[in-house]
């Protein structure tokens, strides 16, 4: 497992694409299931014509992406304070996805460093089906990830594309893992719920965290 500060020293030494970056983002390895490879997770790169100002397309190692998981990430100060905080209402699941689109709205940019990694375990398994793979987590995760995701589509800063893919795509994650759970009726009751309260704006801890 990489240290702290050999991550930080990566990212530091990444040349800087421009003084509107706010998030230098590091490469995860996410650990599947036994004897398979760990492989870095795919984020959506953003497309040039959505640049603002002087923001390049691409900087030595570093991409730009429409997000990154950003616990790994080196933020700059003047982009935080413009940016303003991670939602604490999130909880947890899609609060870096928030944070990220709204920086690019704001006109700060966020990229990847492809050529900086560390592992990375999520969920306890993959779940398959209908073309998806996506991580075998509690239930508590599934529901708040489910939950953000809804309440975002009433989100100015998030593009209107990513809204509708979510549309399309949240109802078959969301029955690949009722499939999964062996079709039973309280996890589905727990899904629906949640899709309810990002609807309503509900947000916070989930009471049912574990």
């Amino acid at each position: 497992m990489p240290s702290r500060r050999w991550l930080a020293a990566a990212l530091l030494a990444a040349p800087r694409p421009a003084p509107e970056a706010a998030d230098f983002g590091r490469r995860l390895m996410v650990a599947g299931r036994a004897g398979r490879r760990p492989q870095a997770p795919s984020y959506p790169a953003r497309p040039a014509r959505q640049h603002r100002g002087a923001l390049p397309q691409a900087c030595g190692a570093l991409a730009p992406v429409q997000f990154l998981a950003t616990s790994g990430s080196l933020i700059d100060l003047d982009a935080l304070a413009r940016v303003g905080p991670f939602r604490a209402d999130f909880f947890i699941d899609g609060v870096e996805l928030e944070w990220c689109f709204r920086a690019w709205s704001l006109g700060w940019g966020c990229y990847l460093a492809r050529d900086v990694a560390i592992p990375h375990r999520v969920g306890g398994g993959v779940i398959r089906g209908l073309g998806i793979a996506m991580p075998r987590q509690p239930l508590f995760r599934m529901a708040t990830y489910l939950r953000n995701a809804v309440y975002a589509w009433r989100l100015p800063h998030v593009p209107l594309r990513w809204k509708l893919a979510q549309a399309a795509y949240l109802p078959l994650q969301a029955g690949l893992y009722w499939a999964d759970s062996g079709w039973r009726p309280a996890v589905l009751l727990r899904l629906l719920g949640a899709a309810r309260d990002g609807a309503l704006g509900r947000l916070g801890p989930p009471r049912d965290r574990v």
